[in-house]
């Protein structure tokens, strides 16, 4: 990766601005708007280093990357905003007309934009059933956000659910007697299948070389939920339609990770499989079927070393999707691939192999990074992304993020090391709904490095020391984590 040069004329290109006003360049990247409705409102300009700038007359820091802010407070009604910069006698002046209004005009709908909001929003009865197709996944309720709905897990393709209702693009299933969930329209396909209540078989758990493995016998692929939990490690799957009439569960000797298999009935069709592992650390597993059999694979620890270990890097973003764009107009998928990259070389430097979802400029959808991954049978996965949002001016901080809470202590660890760097600290975020912390196969981890959109953060970003600085610190970071999971083991 090329070190991110920022002179205006690069800012210009990646602004879009063919011609530079007078002969010190300004541009208004943010703030320049006709009408707001928030009294405090944010001022933010490009210029190139080495200039000066104002706002209203105070002068406003400007950053190795060129960009400056300034925070100004509007009165009701119009309102001029003066911003200049200058280079030694030479300076360039625009005037910002701006209006404040505290009242935020209603939003006004059409006929059809009304009915097409209320079909979002209304709950339907139905009485179907679906066969589950490649990807589908369960969620919990009919909400949503930027991340889409709350997921449960992912299920295997194949399984009858029976449709109660829909709302939006979601269809409401029903996984038992007692128990609901949502699944996406598009993850289903109406069958003339319907759901069953079956009698489960035999049960055996095995060491297969490289997996301990738990194959329960059932006539049927059933819905499943599965989760997993601390002290004790546990794998525990909900399997609905399941009653159980297995009498015995061969467990075979020179087991590596499971303890023991147990059982609970918990309602008259919702069987509970307890997975008791013997180590503190889970370093993945799946659930899937072979043909009408449930096989639950618990991975065995690697050797808790980087060298030899198959370590997955994933830099957001990519192609047409630029993720945040600083205010100098610095790409977060071009700071997420360098730091990828500065991140491999340490990595093989250890001895380690190396998976990279991408290795260039383009896009990779979820699902074919969570395919790659997958079939180079990783160890460890980080994915590399940097965030946006708050006060330009503001410091936000760093952040890492798990789904599964048995990631939580490689988050913690990884977020521990990139704070020595003396970043300030945005948060240890769990039950993270992002695409590439959903797997169980794998542990893994999501880096928020910094926020493109603060200036200070920005500049950092765009200093090629400091990502080598950071992609050290998540190298001591993976390497911590392997020193704690060997020491839990040693107990």
């Amino acid at each position: 990766m090329k070190q991110f040069r920022h002179s205006w004329a690069l800012a210009a290109l990646l602004l879009g601005t063919t011609q530079l006003q007078a002969e010190v360049p300004l541009k208004v990247v943010r703030g320049a708007r006709d009408t707001v409705f928030t009294q405090k409102h944010y001022i933010v300009g490009l210029t190139e280093a080495g200039c000066t700038a104002k706002v209203n007359g105070e002068e406003a820091k400007v950053y190795k990357t060129g960009a400056f802010a300034a925070q100004v407070m509007l009165k009701e009604g119009a309102n001029q905003v003066e911003v200049s910069v200058a280079k030694g006698a030479e300076t360039n002046t625009q005037t910002l007309n701006i209006f404040y209004t505290s009242t935020r005009p209603e939003k006004k709908f059409t006929l059809k934009e009304a009915q097409q909001e209320l079909e979002k929003t209304t709950f339907k009865p139905c009485n179907l059933f679906a066969i589950s197709k490649p990807g589908a996944y369960l969620q919990y309720g009919d909400g949503s956000d930027r991340l889409g709905g709350s997921k449960m897990n992912y299920v295997d393709e194949g399984i009858v659910f029976k449709v109660v209702g829909e709302i939006g693009r979601l269809y409401k299933v029903q996984l038992a007697e007692n128990r609901w969930a949502y699944m996406p329209k598009n993850a289903l396909e109406v069958t003339d299948k319907e759901t069953k209540c079956i009698n489960t078989g035999s049960w055996s758990v095995t060491n297969t070389g490289k997996t301990d493995r738990v194959s329960i016998s059932l006539t049927e692929r059933l819905p499943y939920y599965t989760w997993t939990q601390l002290d004790p490690t546990t794998i525990c799957v909900e399997l609905y339609g399941a009653m159980n009439n297995s009498n015995w569960i061969s467990q075979k000797r020179g087991l590596k990770m499971i303890e023991y298999v147990d059982f609970r009935q918990l309602e008259g069709d919702v069987l509970q499989v307890i997975i008791k592992l013997q180590k503190q650390h889970a370093w993945g597993y799946s659930v899937s079927y072979q043909g009408t059999n449930l096989v639950i694979e618990v991975k065995h620890t690697p050797a808790l070393t980087l060298k030899g270990m198959v370590i997955g890097l994933d830099a957001g973003h990519g192609g047409p999707y630029d993720g945040a764009v600083g205010n100098s107009g610095l790409k977060e998928k071009d700071v997420n691939l360098s730091l990828v990259k500065e991140f491999q070389a340490l990595l093989e430097a250890k001895g380690a192999t190396v998976v990279l979802s991408r290795d260039g400029d383009y896009n990779v959808d979820m699902v074919d990074r969570k395919a790659i991954f997958k079939e180079k049978n990783i160890d460890l996965m980080v994915s590399i992304h940097n965030n946006s949002g708050g006060s330009p001016l503001n410091l936000m901080g760093t952040s890492t993020y798990y789904k599964q809470i048995v990631n939580r202590d490689l988050a913690e660890t990884m977020l521990n090391r990139l704070l020595e760097l003396g970043l300030k600290d945005f948060g240890l975020v769990g039950n993270f709904n992002f695409t590439m912390n959903a797997p169980t196969e794998y542990p893994n981890v999501l880096l928020e490095v910094l926020f493109m959109s603060s200036l200070p953060e920005e500049e950092m970003l765009a200093d090629e020391a400091f990502r080598k600085k950071v992609a050290k610190q998540a190298l001591l970071g993976l390497e911590d984590y392997l020193k704690k999971v060997k020491a839990a083991e040693r107990k």
